[in-house]
This record gives C-alpha cells, structure tokens and sequence, in this order.
C-alpha cells in the first residue's frame, strides 16, 4: 500500500514547487498589491470618484459627500453624485423643451402661463375656468397696452407698404403673445421672422419651432422688426396679397396659403383677433 502515500507525496510537491514558481515570477506585483492593503487598512480607505456636474451640488449633497469621502464610503459617495449628474441633466433637458420662440420671457404678468392672446381668442375663457377678476383684467391691459403702443406703427407700415394695418397688429400679437414671447423681449422679433439663408447679412438666435434647429432674425429694435415684416411681405412670394386691398380676411386666409403659418387655423386666428379687438378701425 505505499503507492497511494508516494503518489500523493510527489502530488504535493508539484503544486508546492508551481506556488513557489508563481510566487517568485509574481512577487513584485505581490509585494505591491501586500503594500497596497497595508496602507489601506491602516490608514482609511477613502476614494472619490469625480465625475462631471455643470451645476454645483446643493450643501445637503456637498455634506453627504463629505461625510462618505471622510468614513470611507466610497459607494454612498458614487450614488450621491450620480443623483446630482442625474438632476443636472433632467434640469438642462427642461430648460431647452421650454425655449422655443413663443414661450413667454421674464415678466410682471400675475398668470404667464396663460397666453395673453387666450382672452381674445375666447372672449368666454376667464368665466369657464374662473379666472380671478385681476387676471382678466391683467390680460385685457397687456394686450391694450401692446396696441397704444405699436398701432402708430402698424398705420405707418401700411400707408408706405399698402398692408393693412389690422393684418400687421394681429400677426405681431399673437406671434409675440402681446409683446410677451422670449423672441419679442430678447430678440425684438414681433413676427416669427427667421432668418435669411444661411443667415447671411443678419444676426439670429436659436429657439425651437418646427424643429429644434430653428435660427431667428434678431433685430435692433421692435420697429426694425415691423419693418422687416412689410418687406417680407413686399415679396413675390406675397404678392398676390396686395391684390386685396384693405380685405383683412382675404389677407388673413392669404398669408396661411402663402406658407407664413403652418398652423391650419392661422388665417381664422387672424380674423378673430382683428374683430374681437376691432382693429379694422386702423385700417381707415
């Protein structure tokens, strides 16, 4: 019976001798790897992972932080900024679907997220979804203050240019919400005028429309914008219009077909705003 004891003898002996093989081929990356733990454990396990945030965190992060880099938890501190990369990205996502051209600016309007034009599209909309008096009244002025201010303007474009002064208002109020809009306040585009080809011989901002890509005219003032909007209607693509003389309704329709809209209801949009405000009155 000695041959099983000899066998397992000689057995152990070759993986002793390919341990100590493995040992001396590896033994700087064992000595290292030894010194590695050693500093580790004796002196704290602390490990920061950077990863990039735009934003800066809030001091409830930034001390959660703190306290996983100082005890070591260096898992807590991966999940805390993970959640701050997270919120960056979902904040900067939001604030790029709300920048589109018509989206209203930084205002003094107590309900901005109403469209100053809703009440004159529906006359009836503050009484169905009682809307506090103030509101109504706050979104009748802005939109009287916006003709005050820009009617003089409209009836100067159309005695050079022969469009009627009550197509011009209407366009600029609800392409502007009343002066309103991100494009009007930032921009001094009135109309939704984007930009040349290529944008060539002018200066534009991006904003959404269409598409996301959309660049659009930025102008000096509000009344370079009007002028410009006479000019582009002065062209051949327009000129048909001209043939309506002071007919907003045949303009309003008119323009639509022209492709200034792509809104099916623009043309009927128009007409309404002209006759709830009654601004055919301009036109005489």
């Amino acid at each position: 019976m000695p041959a099983p004891s000899s066998s397992l003898s000689t057995d152990l002996g070759r993986r002793f001798a390919r341990g100590l093989d493995y040992a001396v081929h590896y033994s700087v990356e064992l000595l290292l790897i030894t010194l590695i733990l050693y500093l580790c454990i004796s002196r704290g396990l602390a490990v920061e992972i950077d990863v990039h945030d735009p934003l800066p965190a809030t001091p409830q992060e930034a001390t959660a932080a703190a306290s996983a880099v100082h005890t070591g938890n260096w898992f807590t501190q991966l999940q805390q900024r993970a959640r701050a990369t997270f919120a960056t990205v979902t904040e900067t996502s939001t604030v790029h679907a709300l920048d589109d051209f018509n989206s209203v600016a930084i205002t003094d309007d107590p309900a901005p997220h109403i469209s100053n034009l809703t009440l004159v599209l529906s006359p009836d909309y503050g009484k169905r979804k009682n809307l506090p008096a103030h509101i109504v009244r706050a979104k009748r002025q802005r939109v009287q203050d916006y003709l005050d201010r820009y009617a003089p303007t409209a009836r100067q474009e159309m005695r050079e240019h022969g469009i009627p002064a009550s197509i011009t208002l209407a366009q600029a109020l609800l392409e502007s919400n009343a002066g309103d809009s991100k494009l009007a306040v930032n921009s001094n585009n009135h109309f939704g005028i984007k930009c040349r080809s290529k944008c060539l011989g002018c200066t534009c901002r991006n904003y959404g429309d269409d598409t996301r890509y959309d660049m659009f005219r930025v102008f000096d003032s509000a009344g370079d914008s009007f002028s410009e909007h006479s000019t582009l209607l002065n062209t051949s693509r327009y000129a048909r219009l001209k043939a309506y003389g002071m007919d907003y309704k045949k303009w309003a329709h008119g323009l639509k077909a022209c492709g200034y809209a792509t809104d099916k209801r623009y043309g009927n949009k128009l007409i309404t705003i002209i006759e709830n405000l009654q601004l055919d009155r301009y036109d005489a």
